[in-house]
């Protein structure tokens, strides 16, 4: 191959670069929660306030389900209202229903965030609508209703990268809803790799094949950490030409539908580990890498103990340090 042809193909790849990507943080929603249990919703609100000083774009807020369903949620009224939203800031609320978008709408928060399954028994169970139930006639509710209060959708599309009951999902099944949700009116569409069945070998496959349909919908992907492979998978779909990438501090989530049970809570992709891999490739993320480890300290206060995502505990990668005392001493035996 020429030189020239060499230097074009590396202006392409420094001109992708430039683009950056989009870090969607969903900690406060999912993982808070969870991890943090006790949280008041002063600390809530305090917590994101902190992460939106970050330089974060899109931070999914709060849940509007039926306390009886979701207990943790029976404050997101107020958790919204006590918010000091940036203008340049999306604060994102999942709604399971009508009624929970027609409470969403009358808060302050600017997308609506809507669960919908490509594997029919995935949606039953986790859901409790059939498929053609949840296209005909929960989402067109719920769509309307944002849309007629100026509110974006954001739909996550579970079990993407294939069900725990059934196994793959057809690509042409995937394609399918990609178009029907689009043409209904998603802002923007999450792949969820709902129980880590994902590798970067499909991931890249699959985003290829979706990113050429050219919809006027945003993709992003979500990817859960249930078998080591989330990072992986989310250098694979950048590589593929995806740029929205959801993750959480720390990886804290809820127990993703369908995974095995573990004694831990830190399913998600951990976002300081994701902006700094980035940051590294030199993919800018807006992100001030600094003020978000701040915020892991502030979420481990929290908790109460130490959560497992790596930056915090071992620094850049750039980072330079002391050579320790006890290698200073360490005789070399001359063999």
């Amino acid at each position: 191959m020429s030189t020239n042809g060499n230097l074009t193909k590396a202006a392409k790849a420094a001109k992708k670069n430039d683009e950056g990507v989009t870090i969607v943080e969903i900690s406060p929603r999912d993982g808070l929660p969870e991890v943090c249990e006790g949280s008041s919703t002063a600390d809530k609100i305090k917590y994101i306030n902190k992460l939106s000083e970050t330089g974060l774009k899109k931070i999914e807020c709060a849940s509007f389900a039926h306390p009886s369903l979701l207990p943790q949620g029976y404050d997101a009224e107020v958790l919204i209202a006590g918010i000091t939203k940036k203008p340049d800031v999306t604060y994102v609320g999942l709604v399971p229903n009508e009624i929970g978008c027609r409470r969403a709408v009358i808060t302050q928060i600017d997308e609506i965030l809507v669960l919908l399954s490509a594997s029919e028994t995935f949606n039953k169970i986790n859901l409790g609508w059939t498929l053609r139930e949840s296209l005909n006639k929960m989402l067109p509710a719920v769509l309307d209703t944002a849309m007629k209060n100026s509110r974006t959708i954001r739909i996550y599309l579970m079990t993407a990268f294939g069900c725990p009951y059934t196994g793959e999902v057809g690509i042409e099944e995937i394609i399918q809803l990609l178009l029907k949700l689009s043409y209904m009116g998603a802002s923007e569409i999450v792949l969820v790799d709902s129980t880590g069945m994902a590798n970067p070998g499909s991931v890249k496959s699959m985003m290829k094949t979706m990113l050429d349909l050219q919809l006027d919908t945003r993709l992003a992907v979500h990817f859960h950490n249930t078998r080591g492979t989330a990072i992986a998978n989310c250098v694979a779909a950048y590589e593929a030409g995806i740029r929205i990438f959801d993750a959480s501090l720390g990886g804290m989530s809820a127990t993703p539908y369908g995974a095995a049970r573990q004694d831990i809570g830190y399913w998600n992709v951990p976002t300081e580990d994701l902006v700094h891999l980035f940051e590294e490739m030199g993919i800018k993320t807006g992100i001030d890498l600094e003020k978000l480890l701040d915020c892991v300290r502030l979420a481990e206060k929290m908790a109460g103990f130490p959560l497992p995502g790596h930056l915090l505990r071992v620094g850049r990668a750039s980072q330079t340090v002391e050579i320790p005392q006890y290698l200073r001493e360490h005789r070399i035996i001359d063999h």
